[in-house]
């Protein structure tokens, strides 16, 4: 039996968002808190126990407006969370209660930590499908044991728990520790092939194994909250990529986001390239399915910036046509340089500035950059193999509500863009994995995307040529 209604959450790293969505996925209830961070350096933090405080609140609330509010026989049947994957922090095993700040996954703060481990790079990868970079948690929660006065033999005692934020939101609503495969990925500490916790990736970053949760399939009871089962946990961009029928093969989605995640869906076999990230998603302990993925750390944050930097709102500005020949060049590093370049230790940077160059321009540019480095990311991902020439680019999130920029997708990349009808595709997603963790199986999962609309190529070959090597060129430089 399906639970019918359910309760989804969508944890980000600017908001909370939470809906009691019904079977088809229409919204019943929905509310969205926004969420703080603090920026000190390469540092960006969250109040861990702040945030997870707010969300249980949100979550109370919805849960009893569905029963003063919906008809007798509409109760929510199941809750599913999808989160930020790489932020992590440290917790009491015993109490829940936090010992530590969330560190973000914008955080760059221990690069030097990961540098020093250039000789394993290879084998790191080799083990995890990922590149060693400090967004990932584990050189953040090696700092975090370091710095936790006893924490070293407390962690090695399985006295706290160091996971990632979906991990401990899960400690909060169930009082019961687990992770799942995807989250796991995201820390340099699981092995691919095996979908455990690597005895030899612990030992190099210096994360006890006693420390860590169990992992547990995507999709599989966790406990209760409120007498209401918890289902279903997937990373943000796997719950995206589900939104949009990504479960089988040949699906290439772009969420935009506070960054821009590109995945590629393979179905049972896991593709590898030197540039892009192997993700992994799991119904079942035997059932897996991969994602290859080139990400973009500053998407919608680099829109923020241009938008405080110049005063203006992006829903005031003007959705125009994008030329990026007619623009200044920005690279939006403000969070490192990730797929295909990997250079966590990049910065923005803006050239051809000129007296004609004002805020609307600006924030063009910004756009311009942001849609150059999903395109940097469709190449590096068609290169792999894992998707069909002609594959159209479907995409979600709040910067798709604009023209201009769904056009750019379409001429940079030379390809169909199509936009999804659900802007929030995370949380269709884990409604599809909620569903199927209660009874429909992969049915839940098979079914085809919302429809949108599609937005054709306009450029000819040598203009999306010119603009690409234009982009290219001034990446080089850059980096």
């Amino acid at each position: 039996m399906t639970p019918g209604n359910c309760l989804v959450v969508d944890q980000g790293s600017t908001s909370t968002k939470i809906a009691v969505l019904g079977p088809e996925g229409q919204a019943l209830l929905q509310r969205t808190a926004p969420v703080e961070r603090r920026h000190e350096g390469q540092r960006v933090t969250h109040d861990a126990a702040a945030l997870a405080d707010r969300l249980v609140e949100l979550v109370a609330e919805l849960l009893d407006q569905a029963v003063t509010r919906l008809s007798s026989g509409a109760e929510v049947g199941a809750i599913g969370l999808t989160c930020q994957r790489s932020t992590c922090l440290l917790w009491d095993r015993q109490n829940g209660d936090a010992l530590t700040p969330a560190i973000s996954w914008q955080d760059t703060s221990e690069g030097e930590r990961v540098g020093r481990l250039s000789a394993h790079h290879r084998r790191i990868a080799d083990l995890t499908g990922l590149r060693a970079s400090p967004h990932y948690a584990a050189s953040k929660l090696a700092a975090l044991i370091e710095e936790l006065p006893g924490g070293r033999q407390r962690a090695e005692a399985g006295e706290i728990t160091a996971g990632t934020l979906d991990a401990f939101l899960v400690r909060r609503l169930t009082g019961r520790d687990s992770t799942e495969p995807g989250h796991a990925g995201r820390t340099l500490l699981c092995d691919l092939s095996s979908g455990e916790w690597s005895d030899e990736l612990c030992a190099l970053f210096g994360v006890p194994r006693a420390a860590l949760p169990p992992i547990l399939p995507s999709a599989a009871p966790r406990g209760d909250h409120r007498g209401i089962p918890v289902v279903a946990t997937a990373g943000d961009q796997q719950a995206a990529l589900l939104g949009h029928g990504g479960w089988t093969s040949g699906r290439l989605v772009a969420h935009f986001g506070t960054g821009a995640f590109v995945l590629a869906s393979t179905g049972s076999r896991a593709v590898r390239h030197d540039g892009l990230l192997t993700a992994v998603l799991a119904r079942t302990p035997d059932e897996r399915r991969f994602q290859i993925e080139g990400s973009v750390n500053a998407a919608g944050s680099a829109v923020d910036w241009a938008c405080h930097l110049t005063g203006r709102r992006i829903e005031d500005h003007p959705d125009r046509p994008l030329d990026p020949e007619r623009l200044p060049l920005l690279l939006p590093g403000f969070a490192g340089l990730a797929a295909p370049f990997w250079r966590a230790d990049a910065r923005a940077a803006v050239r051809d500035l000129t007296f004609e160059t004002g805020p609307e321009e600006l924030i063009d540019a910004t756009l311009c950059g942001v849609a150059s480095r999903v395109i940097d990311c469709v190449e590096a991902l068609a290169a792999s193999g894992a998707i069909e020439g002609a594959t159209p680019l479907r995409v979600s999130g709040k910067l798709t509500r604009l023209t201009g920029l769904v056009q750019l997708l379409a001429d940079l990349g030379r390809r169909p863009v199509e936009v999804s009808s659900e802007e929030e595709s995370g949380l269709q997603g884990i409604r599809r994995l909620v569903a199927a963790a209660t009874g429909a199986g992969t049915a839940a999962l098979e079914g085809p995307p919302p429809q949108g609309h599609r937005v054709e190529p306009r450029w000819g070959d040598a203009q999306a040529a010119r603009a690409r090597s234009r982009w290219g060129e001034f990446v080089e430089a850059t980096r």
